[in-house]
């Protein structure tokens, strides 16, 4: 039966209620994916019911079928009704299938209560490029603290110029997740606009929209942001300070090369590694001998990092203390030393 596509006899298998019904749930979905592949416009009505299976996995090829014959309003009622796992996949097609009205049910998809069914709404909306963008930046006014955060992390992906002023303006929301999320929706946009909002946000926010408002500024290459960066590397929390050394390092200011320093100090290592990283790319001398009693750090990845910065200043300082770091318990200490070491004997 299943070879010969006999479109009523596939239609039966899955008829609950039927004389010929599969209760092999295998069965029912190789029906489903041989009324999908058939071509055939009457296999929607099957497909269909089958949404109402009491098995998943044939709910899930159910919505499969579907979408390969552009099934827009079972599709978007799927995204409704179904269980989590059928709402994502209907989300999904939706966003495969490219057809603009499906943009408002997958708008409403921002608030579902299942996060994997938000994220498959929000990539869907990603999707749609351009013409998205105006009801996501409508959510950004109107939905709630979900709902504008994904709203903020679609406009990011999307990478349109329309987003950047409503972002700004969402860096000063209420709830600290969405502040996150708009602070790294902006760093790809690397708008001037922003910095101000972004260094006030560096300042008053909660950790993790200060680490993103610090990477923010690093990428945006604003010199106003490096006092503020100074500072930031005196938080609290070490992700902050460790965002805030590798910012620095993007921005290239001598004035941070003695803060760098003291930073490689400090107690917890992702600051460290961060700082020695930073100091490579400013290239001041200054930071050749910290950099070399980094290189006995008791981390790998401090001692890595304190490796490539040596190479990056190539001072004939670092060639003894790099020649010892061929030795070091890491192979990839030892790898990086060797390039360094080279980069000190071609100057």
């Amino acid at each position: 039966m299943l070879a010969n596509g006999d479109i009523e006899g596939l239609a039966q298998v899955l008829r609950c209620d039927g004389a010929h019904y599969a209760y092999d749930e295998g069965v029912r979905r190789q029906a489903i994916e041989a009324l999908g592949n058939s071509g055939d416009q009457r296999v929607i009505a099957p497909l269909i019911a089958a949404l109402r299976d009491g098995n998943q996995a044939v709910r899930l090829s159910s919505v499969a079928g579907l979408r390969k014959f552009g099934a827009l309003p079972s599709l978007i009622d799927a995204l409704r009704e179904g269980d989590s796992k059928v709402r994502r996949a209907a989300a999904e097609a939706l966003g495969q299938l490219g057809n603009p009205q499906a943009i408002e049910p997958l708008m409403a998809g921002l608030d579902d209560d299942d996060r994997n069914v938000r994220i498959a709404s929000r990539q869907a909306l990603v999707q749609f490029g351009d013409p998205a963008v105006p009801p996501l930046v409508n959510a950004l006014r109107e939905g709630d603290g979900k709902v504008r955060r994904a709203a903020a992390e679609a406009l990011g992906q999307l990478g349109n110029p329309q987003a950047i002023e409503p972002l700004i303006r969402v860096l000063k929301d209420h709830d600290d997740r969405v502040t996150f999320a708009a602070a790294c929706a902006l760093k790809p946009f690397r708008d001037p606009r922003s910095a101000e909002p972004l260094i006030t946000v560096l300042r008053e926010g909660d950790d993790d929209a200060r680490r993103a408002a610090a990477e923010a500024l690093g990428q945006l290459g604003n010199s106003r942001a490096v006092e503020p960066l100074l500072r930031a590397l005196h938080a609290y929390n070490s992700d902050v300070r460790a965002v805030a050394a590798e910012a620095l390092g993007h921005l290239g200011n001598p004035r941070a090369v003695k803060p760098l320093v003291r930073a490689l100090a400090d107690e917890f290592k992702n600051v460290r590694e961060a700082a020695a990283w930073a100091l490579g790319q400013l290239g001041n001398k200054n930071a050749v001998d910290p950099l070399v009693q980094a290189l006995v750090d008791p981390y790998d990845d401090v001692r890595e990092a304190a490796a490539w910065a040596l190479g990056q200043l190539a001072d004939p300082r670092a060639r003894g203390p790099l020649s010892e770091a061929l030795r070091d318990k890491s192979e990839r200490v030892q790898k990086v030393a060797r390039h360094a070491l080279t980069n000190v004997e071609n100057r």
